[in-house]
């Protein structure tokens, strides 16, 4: 294959490169939530909430302290607030999508960049 021919694929391939990288950013953006179950306590001190969480399937993975990050959106019943996490919240169901870090402590703790409260 002449160099001149190599060089004409070159535009195709940063096309297709660049369609591919388009369709994930969508995908991302419908991420099922990492964490997934029911709030079960309070910390009043660190404000985190305590969720069982359990994996698709109802599959129980364990319990995490999580808390909100500085700049995370809540959702409680479909509308977003502008509140901190509090003990109303024990007994309901969570949904939460997390930072990139969990402390490796028992419970684990996190940071949640979303959480939906049902």
């Amino acid at each position: 294959m002449s160099i001149v021919r190599r060089l004409s694929l070159l535009p195709v391939i940063l096309l297709l490169l660049t369609l591919g990288c388009g369709e994930q950013s969508e995908e991302e953006g419908k991420e099922k939530p990492h964490v997934r179950g029911m709030i079960t306590d309070f910390e009043e001190k660190r404000g985190q909430v305590l969720i069982e969480n359990k994996e698709d399937g109802g599959v129980e993975s364990g319990p995490i302290w999580i808390s909100l990050n500085t700049d995370a959106e809540l959702i409680i019943e479909g509308e977003i607030v502008n509140v901190s996490l509090d003990e109303t919240l024990v007994g309901r169901r969570a949904e939460v999508w997390i930072g990139r870090f969990i402390k490796q402590s028992y419970p684990p703790q996190t940071k949640a960049v979303k959480m939906v409260i049902h």
